[in-house]
């Protein structure tokens, strides 16, 4: 059995990590973490952390075999509001039928 801090979850084509690549998702890309940066605070892919690397040599990294060393996500994928990725969904628009938070809500869904 996985632990929690292992799963990911599915949703029709759709995946939700628990960990997902930081420089993935600011390229409007989906792939789950392999590696946490403890200097940067950041989450990579096989493929990204290769990209930090060479530019911060000195940094410590830690794998998915210290995954219980990886620090809490404030706000799990399924909460997570696509467009203010710090904030949690709090309600329903349902002028555009879509989860929003409370930044949506005041800026895009009145």
């Amino acid at each position: 059995m996985a632990s929690n801090m292992e799963s990911s979850i599915n949703i029709g084509s759709i995946s939700f990590f628990d960990f997902s690549c930081f420089r993935c998702q600011e390229n409007d890309r989906n792939t789950e973490a392999e590696f946490n940066c403890e200097d940067c605070s950041k989450f990579y892919c096989s493929k990204c952390v290769n990209y930090h690397n060479s530019f911060y040599t000195k940094h410590a990294l830690l794998g998915k075999k210290n995954i219980s060393q990886w620090p809490e996500s404030d706000v799990s994928q399924l909460e997570q509001c696509q467009v203010h990725k710090k904030e949690k969904l709090t309600g329903f628009c349902e002028d555009h039928s879509e989860l929003i938070c409370h930044a949506c809500h005041v800026h895009n869904h009145q």
